[in-house]
């Protein structure tokens, strides 16, 4: 796992809401967990899972407490038809529907049916491509370490977080992280500090 060994590329965020105890935490990763997809044109799949396999999921309880961390993984499977083989294979079937049906041409409604058809068979045949984000969530602290580091895997970090736990993450800025550090300082004293200019003066 990135987050405990390796170069890793983290994100903060302020998890807002109350502290979820053992038993909710795990109801939630259970409730939430990865599940693989089935038939038909679904294109995205995402849940939890063991921060240690990808292919465990819910993730093992008995793993998830790693000091004063809760440690797990979001993992986020797409799958998808290239447009050339899907525009090819639609194509196909069509010219084998007006030979078998002796046909001049075809409406666009059954073109739209036929080419669904061909992308949901073909859907069932792409393998998906997973993508793991790492997630340490210190309950205590209020503070969730991630490795998701675009907007998507963000998204979906946000939504799970919010499903699963109760709770809302807002990206930890510098002003809300010196807010939490220092409670008793006003909004408006942090807002008019000014960067401390530590560049020597040439004599």
């Amino acid at each position: 796992m990135g987050l405990l060994q390796g170069t890793v590329t983290l994100r903060r965020f302020l998890a807002l809401g109350s502290r979820p105890d053992e038993k909710t935490l795990c109801d939630g990763l259970v409730q939430n967990r990865f599940r693989p997809f089935e038939d038909g044109e679904e294109e995205e799949r995402f849940g939890w899972v063991d921060w240690r396999n990808p292919l465990i999921s819910p993730p093992d309880p008995n793993c998830i407490s790693q000091g004063h961390f809760s440690i797990f993984a979001l993992r986020i499977d797409t799958r998808k038809v290239p447009p050339i083989l899907l525009k090819a294979h639609t194509e196909l079937r069509i010219q084998n529907l007006m030979k078998e049906k002796d046909l001049a041409f075809v409406g666009r409604e059954a073109r739209v049916f036929l080419q669904e058809e061909v992308k949901a068979e073909l859907l069932r045949k792409v393998l998906p491509t997973p993508r793991v984000v790492e997630i340490a969530w210190d309950i205590k602290g209020g503070i969730v370490w991630t490795t998701a580091a675009n907007s998507k895997s963000q998204s979906h970090l946000t939504y799970l977080m919010k499903n699963a736990f109760g709770v809302e993450l807002q990206p930890l800025a510098p002003l809300l992280l010196a807010g939490s550090l220092a409670p008793n300082i006003p909004v408006g004293d942090l807002t008019a500090l000014e960067p401390f200019d530590l560049s020597l003066e040439d004599a």
